[in-house]
């Protein structure tokens, strides 16, 4: 009887030794292949590529948008597509909360109206005098700038004031200040302050 339990508990513990290096190699192996797949989405060589560089959206007769700066910046003409190392995206719009958004590296299409940030990104809005301070983490991110919305169906972790939410997907609306955590969602707020 007590060899059975052992075999039993060395076969539990196989499996799980198994299934969590099964899932560290599976996340290396995907994170590879999102970069992989956005370089193979565009053609082998760039056309043009400019390092440090910055870059300001701007429509007629109205002030810019916002503005792009990065390490580097690789053009490719088959699909009028962007490679970006460690780009930085900042809201200019006045009108509109500062927005601040950064990643490793993303990958700008549809005339640089989309843009699909991957790998360590990170979403800030200061503090102002009628909001707290907003800070989202993640590793993949859809935003598009022209709008100020974003999307991601990855982990996400918000830290706004003292709370914190944690979700797997989310939408957020800069323009009307919505933020939309769509699955497993859990809010944690801070105790509150006790009354002298």
């Amino acid at each position: 009887m007590r060899l059975t339990q052992h075999f039993r508990l060395i076969v539990v513990f196989t499996l799980a030794t198994v299934l969590a290096a099964s899932a560290v190699w599976l996340n290396v192996v995907m994170k590879r292949g999102a970069f992989a797949e956005a370089k193979s989405a565009a053609p082998d060589k760039p056309d043009y590529s400019f390092d440090n560089f910055r870059y300001f959206r701007i429509k007629p007769d109205q002030p810019a948008d916002y503005k792009l700066t990065g390490k580097k910046i690789a053009h490719y003409p088959g699909n009028e597509s962007y490679l970006v190392n460690f780009p930085v995206l900042e809201s200019l719009d006045e009108r509109q909360r500062l927005q601040i958004v950064y990643s490793d590296w993303a990958y700008l299409e549809d005339e640089n109206s989309k843009m699909h940030m991957h790998e360590n990104v990170v979403v800030l809005r200061p503090q102002t005098k009628g909001s707290e301070a907003f800070r989202l983490t993640t590793e993949y991110l859809l935003y598009f700038p022209d709008e100020e919305i974003m999307r991601t169906d990855v982990d996400v972790t918000v830290h706004k004031g003292e709370s914190r939410m944690y979700a797997t997907g989310m939408e957020s609306n800069n323009a009307t200040s919505e933020l939309f955590l769509l699955n497993r969602a859990k809010v944690v707020y801070p105790p509150a302050r006790s009354r002298n």
